[in-house]
């Protein structure tokens, strides 16, 4: 089965991501941070029987060179639709209609979550009719997947919000779909988010040597 990985990713622009860091970092130094985030999460998913694709949320700034990352990944795009419901589902209508039969749309913003998180979201899949849901501890999600598009899923849907997790659930609920729900895990958007990651990442897996030079070369370890 061909399975499709959409990676929905920011460019790494100061002042522009990871902005709820910036108590405690700069926003060059945060925008750094992210930048390894994203370079850790495309190289884990190279253990993964995936096609990634990179999905751009706006299109690369002129004179930003994209090469990094085009080549951790097996194409890049840029997200279609205003609001991120509808950015999701246009992710998904479209990769399905390119012929993968599994298709799982990530965020980039945890990159010490465990890459058996993501094989089994792929597992999951493969019974027919079938939506795979990570939830974050924030009350939101960081992954979702699926073998068929379900529109009424993100149809309106407001996110960054404490309910989008349970408000996601019902509406899956509804649907004649399959539900696999992944374990627990978190976003780095936080200080107190970034210090559990630090925590984590002595634990070894996954690899995470892009986060951990920037975490060295920031001296964020004062933080924990």
């Amino acid at each position: 089965m061909r399975n499709a990985l959409l990676v929905f990713a920011k460019w790494p622009r100061p002042g522009r991501v990871k902005t709820r860091l910036t108590p405690v970092l700069t926003d060059e130094e945060a925008a750094a941070l992210y930048r390894a985030f994203l370079l850790d999460l495309l190289e884990q998913t190279q253990a993964l029987h995936a096609d990634v694709l990179i999905h751009w949320a706006a299109p690369v700034p002129a004179g930003e060179d994209p090469e990094p990352f085009a080549t951790r990944a097996d194409g890049m795009r840029v997200q279609k639709g205003n609001a991120l419901g509808a950015r999701m589902q246009h992710g998904i209508q479209d990769a399905l209609s390119d012929g993968y039969e599994r298709v799982a749309v990530v965020g980039s913003d945890h990159p010490t979550l465990p890459t058996a998180f993501l094989r089994e979201a792929f597992s999951a899949l493969a019974r027919p009719n079938s939506i795979t849901l990570g939830p974050s501890y924030d009350g939101g999600f960081y992954l979702i997947g699926m073998n068929a598009c379900y529109p009424q899923v993100f149809a309106d849907m407001r996110y960054s919000h404490p309910q989008v997790l349970n408000q996601t659930l019902t509406r899956i609920g509804q649907t004649s779909a399959r539900l696999t729900v992944l374990p627990r895990w978190y976003d780095v958007d936080t200080p107190a988010a970034l210090r559990l990651m630090l925590a984590d990442m002595d634990n070894g897996q996954p690899s995470t040597r892009h986060t951990e030079a920037a975490v060295e070369t920031l001296g964020l370890r004062s933080l924990v």
